[in-house]
Formats: C-alpha cells, structure tokens, sequence
C-alpha cells in the first residue's frame, strides 16, 4: 500500500500601453468596421475551438476520502439505519479482544511486507475495524469490493515488526498499552509512529 490534486496556472499577456498620450485619435477608423455578424462569431468560433467546458474532475482517491469523511461526520449504515460514529468505534473496541486475528466468518486474509524487503506476516483481519478508522484500509477495501477482488490482500507498511501492535491498537483503542511497548524499545516505537501515520489512523479516537 502506497501512503498519496494537482494545480493548474493560467496565464496571459497585458496589452502594450498606448505609444504616446499626445498622438492624435484616429478618426478615420469606422465603427462598422467591427460589427459582428453571424457569420463571424461562426468564424471566430471555429478558429478558437469550442467553447470552454470545466475540465475540473474529481479524483477516485477525493471521493473516496469524502466517503469516508462523510461516515465519520454523518454515521456508520447498518442494517439500513445510521448509527452515529463514535458508539460505532466504541463498540468494536470493547469486542476488539476477542476479534483480532481470528479466523471468523466475516474475516479475510492480509498479507503485510516491509517496505523494500521481501519479508511478510500473515493476519486475519475484519475489514469493519480497519476500514473505519484508517482512511488507507478504507481505500483499500473500497478497491477490492469494486473491482470484486478475492484472494489474499497485500500491502507494504515501514515497520512490519511494529504492525501486530497498531492492530492491537485498532481493535481494542488500548492507546495506554501501545505507549507502553511504545517506551521500552526507541526502533518499535518508531515503526508504530510510521505505520500510523502510513496507514492514516485518527488518533482522536484514542
């Protein structure tokens, strides 16, 4: 997984200023000469192209950040009804224990590499608890569903060593315990600060 609108700058040229502000207006100059005509908007048209159209296009990547947006602001749909966000979160923590890593119906398998080597560890995961707190996993599973992927999911974070812990951290939202193993090794603590922030994890909810 890759943790990634683009500017675009008009410009234009003033018109020359006037050669002396003493020359004499030019009466000879007929204002029929500048009547425009059907026909010349025609020519005119043809020569500068169609008219401009808004070539503004939203990214998948903006709607699905709006997306996801709009769960944490709005609330999460279940069962046809929208339950607010935060009990949401609540209530997948207080389970979180008894979830991670377990190979329950509604689990799918995750395949996670270091960033630049070969390593990998196998997880079992919920889509529900990454997805609705890490707007990269919410990305990630939005892809799969569209595209009707199956298999095994891979994805690279920068500290494999450190990733067990920030899913203990999305499952359970035991922030204390984190910080905890956090302070006894400086590498571990690192790599979790890396991977929440690579996985882009709202560490308000905590």
């Amino acid at each position: 997984m890759t943790c990634t609108s683009k500017n675009s700058t008009i410009s234009f040229q003033l018109p020359s200023p006037p050669s002396s502000p003493n020359k004499k207006f030019d009466n000879s100059i007929s204002v029929e000469k500048f009547i425009c005509n059907d026909k010349y908007l025609e020519n005119v048209k043809t020569i500068l192209g169609s008219p401009v159209e808004n070539t503004i296009e939203i990214s998948n990547y903006d709607i699905l950040r709006s997306k996801f947006m709009n769960i944490i602001d709005e609330g999460v749909e279940i069962n046809n009804e929208i339950v607010p966000y935060p009990y949401v979160i609540q209530k997948l923590h207080s389970i979180g224990n008894r979830m991670i890593n377990k190979k329950t119906k509604d689990a799918i398998p995750l395949r996670v590499y270091e960033t630049g080597k070969d390593c990998y560890e196998d997880f079992w995961v919920h889509p529900m608890f990454l997805s609705l707190q890490s707007f990269q996993f919410f990305k990630l599973f939005e892809e799969i569903q569209n595209k009707k992927e199956e298999g095994i999911i891979e994805i690279e974070v920068p500290s494999l060593k450190s990733f067990a812990i920030v899913l203990y951290l999305l499952y359970t939202g035991n922030i204390s315990k984190v910080l905890e193993i956090g302070k006894m090794d400086e590498t571990i603590c690192k790599g979790i600060i890396e991977n929440i922030q690579c996985l882009e994890i709202d560490m308000s909810l905590f």
